[in-house]
Parts: C-alpha cells; sequence; structure tokens
C-alpha cells in the first residue's frame, strides 16, 4: 500500500477509535445505582430474550417526589418491536389495604424498587431494568435529537406557542413550554403532557438517525447522563447492545403507545380517588407481554 495510503488509514483508524472512546466514556457518566430493582429482579436478561424497562418520571430524577409517569418500555426478543406502555400513576395497587395504595405514591413513600414489584404485582409481568428520568433538564437533548414527536389530543397554548391537535413535532423549548402547569387544555393535564413528551424521547432515541454521528451520539449521551439513572444491569456493553440492535432492526416500525386497560375510577374512605385496573383485559395484557406477543395482541384489539 502506498505511504499516503497508510496514512489515511492510520488517520482512519485513530478517528474511529477516538469515536469509540469518546462514546464509552459518555456513556460511563451515566448515573447506575444497583438499588432501583428488587434483589428478586437483578439477573440480567440474555441477548435473545424480550426486555422489560419501567421507566419513572418524578419532578427530578435524583429525588423521592411523586412520580408523575410511570411507563413499561417493551422491547421484543428480535428488537424489531417496541411499545411503551402507559401505566396510570393513580393505579390502585392490587393486595392494598382498606385504604387502597396509589401508584405514584409507592414511589415517594419507599422508591423505585418498590414501584417495580408493585407494577409487577399489579400488571403480571417481570422488569428487567428501571431508569429514572426527569424531563426539567431536556430541552437541549430533545433539540438534539431533531425535536420529538407528539399525538396532541387537544388544541393547547402556553409560553407563547399554539400547539394544534393532531401529530405534531415539538423543539426543545416547545416541549418545555408544552408540559407546563396551566397549559390551556382542558382537561389534559400536565402529567399526560409530559408522559407523551417522554414517549417522543423514547422514540427518538431508539429510531432516530441523528445517533448514527458520533458527535451528536456523544452529545446526546452527555445530555443524558444529566437526566437520568439506570440500574446497575444496564452497563455500557448491555447499553451499546441495545441502540446497536434497535438502530439496525427497528426500521420498519415506529414505537407504539399502549394505555394499560382500566375500569374507571374509585374513591378510598378517605377520599382519596383512584384508577381501577380492568382485571381480565390487564392480565391479557401481560400474557402477551410474558409471551412477547404484544404485537400480534395489538393487531387482535
Amino acid at each position: 500500500m502506498p505511504a499516503g495510503g497508510l496514512l489515511f488509514a492510520a488517520v482512519a483508524v485513530t478517528a474511529v477509535a477516538t469515536a469509540a472512546a469518546s462514546l464509552w466514556v459518555s456513556l460511563a457518566a451515566i448515573e447506575r445505582d444497583p438499588n432501583l430493582l428488587p434483589p428478586g429482579d437483578q439477573s440480567i436478561a440474555s441477548a435473545d430474550t424480550s426486555i422489560n424497562v419501567l421507566l419513572i418520571s418524578a419532578d427530578a430524577a435524583k429525588s423521592a417526589d411523586v412520580a408523575d409517569i410511570v411507563t413499561l418500555l417493551h422491547i421484543d426478543a428480535d428488537r424489531r418491536d417496541v411499545q411503551l406502555i402507559d401505566i396510570p400513576r393513580e393505579l390502585a395497587i392490587t393486595g392494598s389495604a382498606a385504604e387502597p395504595r396509589v401508584l405514584a405514591y409507592v414511589y415517594t413513600d419507599d422508591g423505585a424498587a418498590a414501584t417495580v414489584e408493585a407494577v409487577e404485582q399489579t400488571v403480571g409481568i417481570r422488569v428487567q431494568h428501571v431508569a429514572l428520568a426527569s424531563l426539567s433538564g431536556t430541552s437541549r437533548l430533545i433539540d438534539l435529537l431533531g425535536g420529538v414527536p407528539v399525538d396532541n389530543p387537544s388544541d393547547a397554548a402556553s409560553g407563547g406557542f399554539v400547539f394544534p391537535r393532531g401529530e405534531i413535532t415539538l423543539s426543545g423549548d416547545e416541549a418545555l413550554a408544552y408540559t407546563r402547569e396551566g397549559v390551556a387544555a382542558g382537561e389534559f393535564d400536565p402529567a399526560h403532557r409530559r408522559q407523551l413528551v417522554l414517549t417522543g424521547i423514547v422514540t427518538r432515541l431508539v429510531i432516530s438517525g441523528a445517533m448514527v454521528n458520533p458527535g451528536t451520539a456523544r452529545a446526546v449521551l452527555d445530555q443524558l447522563a444529566t437526566v437520568v439513572v439506570v440500574d446497575s444491569g444496564l452497563d455500557n456493553l448491555r447499553l451499546i447492545d441495545l441502540v446497536v440492535d434497535l438502530h439496525r432492526k427497528l426500521a420498519v416500525r415506529t414505537p407504539t403507545t399502549i394505555k394499560l386497560p382500566t375500569a374507571g375510577w374509585g374513591t378510598s374512605p378517605s377520599g382519596r380517588r383512584y384508577v381501577v385496573a380492568d382485571v381480565p383485559r390487564v392480565a391479557a395484557l401481560a400474557q402477551a407481554i410474558n409471551t412477547d406477543t404484544v404485537h400480534a395482541w395489538q393487531q387482535r384489539r
């Protein structure tokens, strides 16, 4: 090989190695907390099985505030299908005493591991990983991802922005305004809006072409490290395997959102309102999650 070719190859190899090392450092900056999962759930799922990740968002990822968002991210074994199951924060927990416990306050009182156990017991599934996220610092992250898609259920306005009903894409500043308390949006509460934005962020992370660019990927990971805490099982190698697999295989399907089936509202003896799970329909969904047939379950609905 001519000297010029050798020099070019050396420079290219050095550039790739430098980019890989830089991404590794950015991944390592994401905080891992070994206490996010119950002890019995801390076995690492193999690469050829489905994965359930419980996403919990409170006012700040590292504080014990009321959980605004509880979403189950289901990734199928083939890494070709992803569903986000929205779990109402007001969901009454199975096995509660005469005064039903509400999911959001399980997180406040007992933390993430207890929240995982409550979801597993009430929904009937196993959770392999947990991610705590704060939406308060995601403006730059959203811009790096090219905005986030939201299916807005009603016209809204806030912070000088107008959000028409239907499919919209939000910039970072728009997303912060959209999730702000006091948005003029009828009965559409801030927690629901934050859930839609979190879903949009997850969608962009797993399918966005922006993550193919090493510079953008590093910037995104650096931002993630400021707003996300994950369990210790999601180490660098595990995260890289997941991201690479999803970007290679998820091109044909955008992640879909499923609402956990519910049967209306109840009121506790103390007057607290809570959401009642639709037990038969939740059981059917749980079976689909556990047998990795959620896509087929959606088509039969």
